[in-house]
């Protein structure tokens, strides 16, 4: 091999080494460089590996935090100036799993996501005290302006339950389809298992509110172990019985 093979070859791994030295708040600067939306404090490691004690992001004039962010950037987005990085997030039962990008005009997209959280974190969006654990795949969401330009996923809400006032009531799991909406998000909400069957469209604005429109049904032996008179009226309205003979309920609902 001649010498310029070698002089390409040592220029190529000074490059790396010096890149690996780049401190992580760099990367972090590239992250969160000409926007308001992501914010990250505590930042260590290297521009490569780096890793931030506390992360947020808003929406709509909204923080949401995150927790620690650890990532690990994409060399060859750097040569755009558009860069992506593979990030882990955890806050207590919270966490994010996939790939974050910022675009020149300041816009956030996360690609191929998973994404585990507790339902009570959104607590507000029913009108009774809820809990369980909701589940994420986001094959793509995209930000930008403090707007959702785009979104493809689904969503799972395993070991749901409400408090109908006196008890904890156990509902089973229901899944979501999730797409973008001029106003917000679009979810197509329906039952895996459970007591309850049940057929949702849902508008949810990012700003807050929105509307559920659909049915749901349930047996009248469960109606009554829960004393849903008591509490159904506040986002339902009796709708006759369905072809099992159940107790069907019509909802629309603004939130």
């Amino acid at each position: 091999m001649n010498n310029k093979f070698w002089i390409a070859l040592g220029i190529l791994i000074w490059l790396v080494f010096v890149i690996s030295q780049i401190p992580a708040v760099w990367g972090a600067w590239l992250m969160t460089r000409g926007n308001d939306q992501l914010a990250l404090s505590g930042v260590s490691g290297s521009v490569w590996n780096g890793r931030a004690s506390l992360a947020s992001v808003k929406v709509q004039q909204k923080d949401y935090s995150l927790g620690e962010l650890r990532w690990e950037l994409h060399p060859l987005s750097m040569v755009f100036l558009n860069p992506c990085a593979t990030v882990h997030t955890k806050q207590d039962r919270q966490q994010i799993d996939g790939e974050v990008c910022t675009s020149l005009s300041g816009g956030i997209e996360l690609n191929d996501a998973d994404i585990t959280a507790p339902a009570a974190l959104f607590q507000g969006a029913l009108p009774l005290p809820f809990d369980g654990q909701l589940s994420a795949r986001i094959e793509e969401l995209e930000v930008s302006n403090q707007e959702l330009q785009s979104l493809n996923g689904n969503l799972t809400w395993s070991a749901a339950r409400i408090h109908n006032g006196n008890n904890w009531m156990d509902l089973g799991s229901f899944a979501a389809e999730l797409t973008q909406a001029p106003e917000g998000v679009n979810a197509n909400i329906f039952n895996i298992d459970g007591p309850v069957q049940l057929q949702l469209q849902a508008m949810l604005a990012l700003a807050g509110g929105g509307n559920v429109k659909g049915q749901f049904s349930m047996s009248q032996a469960f109606a009554e172990e829960i004393n849903a008179g008591a509490w159904i009226s506040m986002f339902a309205q009796p709708d006759g019985a369905d072809n099992a003979g159940n107790n069907r309920y019509r909802v629309d609902m603004n939130l």
